[in-house]
């Protein structure tokens, strides 16, 4: 088998401020990055200096101007927030953008379209424990959100709640090949998932919120994370690049 046939990619939606962390651990790493902005979601936003300066070692994709939820709004709406977030964004950089996310992964055959239609090479969703791009360039699955695992930090009523991520994960465990040992440490299933990549020649694709590591304290995980991909030897690419 040929060596370095694993590819790593990483996302990160909505344009926070806090994503400059990101790129840094990204930088550190020598891995690379497609960031998701919407022009108006989150605050603090990463302004436009800081955009076309993540733009010259990272990739920039459309995520919407607003964040709606594009399946719940009218088709001509969707197309605005889809059209409108292309303009924006290549008038900041000076350059083509063809890389989308929908807000919170949510789409269909009829956006799908939109998006092709505004020019979009891709589309990447929330899909997630995949490590083949697949067949379709405007559904992108991911490998792994960066998320509170195997228990989310909530009081619930319902204490299965809490363990909502452990028990999303089952299902794929046998699938992918992984020991159920993994489903009890987010590193050691990230490691897991990353190991079936390299073996298969996939792509281990991580995606998150620079707010959400923050809000849960996952700085130390995400390095960590980001150092076992480095230390795999994959090839680096951005999101466009999966589906050339």
């Amino acid at each position: 088998r040929h060596r370095n046939m694993l590819r790593v990619t990483t996302s990160w939606d909505d344009g926070h401020l806090l994503d400059l962390r990101v790129v840094e651990l990204l930088d550190k790493y020598q891995l690379k990055g497609t960031f998701y902005i919407a022009k108006e979601y989150v605050s603090p936003r990463l302004i436009d200096s800081q955009i076309r300066d993540i733009a010259s070692r990272h990739d920039i994709g459309a995520h919407t101007l607003t964040h709606p939820i594009l399946t719940s709004i009218s088709l001509e709406a969707a197309r605005s927030e889809i059209v409108g977030s292309k303009r924006w964004l290549e008038e900041v950089l000076g350059q083509h953008v063809t890389s989308f996310c929908y807000p919170r992964g949510a789409h269909n055959k009829a956006l799908k379209q939109v998006v092709r239609e505004a020019g979009f090479q891709m589309a990447r969703t929330v899909e997630a424990y995949q490590i083949e791009v697949g067949n379709d360039a405007y559904a992108i699955p991911t490998s792994l959100h960066i998320y509170p695992f195997p228990r989310r930090p909530i009081q619930a009523r319902n204490p299965l709640r809490i363990y909502q991520p452990m028990l999303r994960t089952i299902p794929h465990v046998f699938r992918l090949r992984l020991t159920p040992a993994m489903l009890l440490n987010y590193t050691a299933l990230a490691s897991g998932i990353m190991q079936q990549a390299d073996a298969t020649n996939g792509v281990f694709h991580l995606w998150g919120h620079s707010w959400e590591v923050e809000q849960y304290g996952l700085w130390d995980t995400l390095e960590t994370v980001l150092k076992l991909a480095h230390e795999m030897n994959g090839q680096a690419i951005v999101n466009r690049e999966l589906v050339k």
